[in-house]
């Protein structure tokens, strides 16, 4: 009610105003049409050449809609980020591709970085499936390779770890690089890797790779000729204890024969050639590459076809030269060299041979002759019968750079591997030690202490006496005093133990192949420095131990009947083919007065072995930092630290069998812990270093027959010392 009449009273104040004020009415109208007019220019759309509409305006307009807004990205805090599943972080994988699978948010795009920065190695299209799998992808080698995936579009979506990977190392052929070998293997891997190379024949072979990653490895005897399998693995520090994948077998053709050598029809001996365009012919083996040398320049090289070959060059200085000429067959066998052909060089005037008895005019060329004469290829030149030469043009020459001056009559160079180049794999090379420490406890149960048993039970059958009585060979032994002069003979106590370390060294050396090439005078020398250092070492040390702790007066003895364990041991390891080679190297012994007290010899002949085991530990742990041997030098070193691990740890473990007058017995006779805890180190590092040869005899059945063999051995030994001990007595 109250409202109601408030309302009519403005209305009534309204009317009133209007009648009493007529201009403020006015004023307000026309204020009212101006504001309406604006509202409608501001809103009309203005057109060109078009004249502009009035529209009426609504007392309460409808509001004017908004736009929606657009849509936004996508919030990446909320999203999900893929995850690496497989290969799992820090695993190893021993091959150049593997399959990388893991988590993704549904309808991500996922894409596989490459670890080298090249374009993605795998794109995952957008699905509605949460798990994504990229199959072969190739990854480098090495030992931290980053896998990276993201989110397309969204880089900050990402997960990366890192695994070590290791490809299969690559088999490039022979020495050559061809499919043909004579023994030798090469082909690349990762730098610095210990490369095992593997024939179908079960043979193995043991090398390393350079800092470029090339290897090459030299097969023992043995070697069958014809096709053979080849197949490699590789294991580095990173890699430890697995290793690579092997690497797709290659078939190459072996061939260990050298050829012949070439025929060399011209020029003929005592011809004159010109400084430059001599022509060369002779005869060859079919594929083979043949080398013409003057002295020592290397003139020209071609290839055998059809049982001959030619080649035409210069560049020798004016003068007399022996000239012949050598072939390498494609299996990379080098021929010896020619029959020598002097051969002068120049103009007639200015090298004319020396006349001897009108000779003269014999050596000069045919008047009228001229240099054609003698630059033009012989119209006979030695070919096989049913041979028909060639053009020229089919035989261009081709150069090969292994080719050596065949002057000394040897093939190859000083810089070539031997056997002792690589024998010896570094430490940390995968072997299992464990295994090892099997095998030298099966040594010392089933070999040493059997031994032991053995021995004693002969000595007391023959009650002391010796096994093979010291009777004359001829004739009966006179004491000194039947002679009224006792015949003496001196010699050199130096000379004596010179021609011992050369008898040695050589006996050493045949432990493994020996060819006819000059890295192996290089090895001799290697071998014989070894053996120095082995013997020095081997000696010194316990003559120092026993004069200045024991007090005892120590002396080194030479002791002959070691030469014949030396090519006893090098004679198994050739004929067994144990490679790295069992060696014994030592050629003298620390002798003491013969009252000394048991003690005492038992703690001078254990300083003995275990300097010796200190000293094939340290050259062990010296070939780990040795450089790769590419040249004479690092080569000359391998071999020197190869020889002297493998005389060390192989004279350590044979002195320790306890029979005889060894060190072992001494040791035994002293302190039974001591003696059986040396033995199981001895045999424990040198199972560990004979590690290749392990492999070998586990993949051909060997190592069960020698577990047999040992087995056999300990069972009669304690067979007889058990009669002899037990049974006899109660039957006598």
């Amino acid at each position: 009610m109250l409202r109601s009449r408030f309302a009519v009273s403005r209305l009534t104040d309204a009317r009133q105003g209007r009648r009493s004020n007529p201009r403020r009415a006015a004023a307000s109208a026309l204020g009212l049409v101006l504001v309406l007019g604006f509202g409608v220019c501001a809103t009309a759309p203005a057109q060109a050449g078009q004249p502009r509409a009035v529209q009426s305006v609504p007392a309460d307009p409808a509001p004017t809609p908004t736009p929606s807004p657009a849509p936004t990205p996508r919030d990446t805090a909320a999203a999900v980020a893929p995850t690496i599943d497989s290969p799992p972080a820090g695993s190893f994988v021993g091959s150049g591709s593997t399959t990388v699978s893991g988590t993704r948010e549904a309808g991500q795009e996922i894409q596989l970085l490459s670890p080298t920065g090249d374009d993605p190695l795998c794109i995952v299209a957008a699905g509605p499936s949460t798990a994504w799998t990229c199959t072969r992808v190739p990854l480098p080698s090495g030992p931290s390779v980053p896998l990276r995936v993201v989110v397309t579009g969204q880089p900050a979506l990402a997960a990366e770890q890192t695994i070590a990977v290791l490809a299969a190392p690559s088999v490039s052929g022979g020495p050559t690089g061809g499919g043909a070998s004579n023994g030798v293997v090469r082909g690349n891997g990762y730098p610095n890797a210990s490369v095992i190379t593997e024939l179908s024949s079960g043979q193995r072979c043991t090398s390393t790779a350079d800092g470029a990653g090339a290897w090459s490895c030299t097969f023992g005897g043995g070697l069958a000729g014809g096709p053979v399998d080849v197949t490699a693995v590789q294991q580095i520090s990173f890699s430890l204890p697995s290793s690579s994948n092997s690497s797709t077998p290659v078939t190459l053709r072996f061939d260990v024969d050298a050829p012949a050598a070439p025929g060399l029809a011209s020029p003929a001996d005592s011809a004159r050639v010109p400084l430059s365009g001599a022509s060369y012919e002779g005869a060859g083996e079919d594929g083979a590459t043949v080398t013409v040398f003057a002295g020592p320049y290397s003139v020209c090289t071609a290839r055998v076809s059809g049982g001959v070959w030619r080649c035409t060059a210069g560049g020798v200085a004016a003068g007399s030269y022996q000239v012949r000429a050598v072939q390498q067959d494609p299996a990379g066998n080098m021929s010896s060299g020619s029959p020598a052909r002097t051969v002068f060089y120049g103009d007639a005037a200015a090298t004319a041979p020396p006349s001897s008895g009108g000779g003269a005019a014999a050596a000069a060329p045919p008047t009228g002759a001229g240099d054609d004469a003698t630059t033009a290829p012989p119209a006979q030149p030695v070919r096989p019968p049913d041979a028909a030469p060639p053009a020229p043009q089919a035989l261009p020459p081709v150069p090969h750079p292994d080719a050596v001056v065949p002057s000394t009559g040897l093939a190859g160079g000083w810089n070539d591997p031997t056997q002792f180049t690589t024998a010896v794999l570094p430490p940390g090379s995968g072997f299992s030690w464990l295994q090892a420490a099997l095998f030298a406890l099966g040594c010392l149960l089933l070999l040493a202490i059997p031994a032991r048993l053995l021995s004693g039970t002969i000595s007391r059958a023959r009650a002391g006496r010796p096994l093979w009585p010291a009777a004359p060979i001829a004739g009966r032994n006179h004491p000194r005093d039947d002679f009224e002069t006792a015949p003496t003979v001196l010699v050199n106590r130096w000379l004596v133990a010179g021609a011992a370390l050369v008898s040695a060294a050589t006996l050493v050396m045949l432990s493994g192949p020996v060819g006819s090439r000059p890295a192996y005078l290089r090895l001799l020398v290697a071998v014989m420095i070894a053996l120095l250092v082995v013997n020095g070492v081997g000696a010194l040390v316990p003559r120092w131990w026993g004069r200045q702790v024991l007090r005892l007066n120590a002396s080194v003895t030479f002791l002959p009947r070691y030469l014949l364990l030396v090519g006893v041991s090098a004679l198994a390891s050739r004929v067994f083919e144990i490679h790295p080679a069992l060696l014994f190297g030592l050629l003298g012994s620390v002798t003491i007065a013969a009252d000394a007290r048991p003690e005492r010899r038992g703690q001078l002949a254990a300083v003995r072995a275990g300097s010796l085991i200190v000293l094939a530990v340290a050259g062990w742990l010296a070939l780990g930092v040795l450089p790769h041997a590419t040249g004479f030098a690092s080569a000359f070193g391998a071999e020197i630290a190869n020889s002297v691990v493998l005389a060390a740890i192989g004279s350590a473990a044979i002195v320790l069998v306890p029979i005889g007058s060894t060190s072992g017995r001494s040791i035994l006779a002293w302190s039974p812990p001591v003696w059986a805890g040396l033995t199981v180190l001895a045999f424990t590092i040198m199972f560990a270093v004979l590690a290749p040869a392990m492999t070998t005899w586990h993949g051909n059945g060997t190592i069960t027959l020698l577990w047999v063999a040992a087995g056999a051995f300990a069972a009669l030994s304690t067979g007889a010392w058990a009669w002899q001990r037990f049974v006899a007595p109660a039957v006598d």
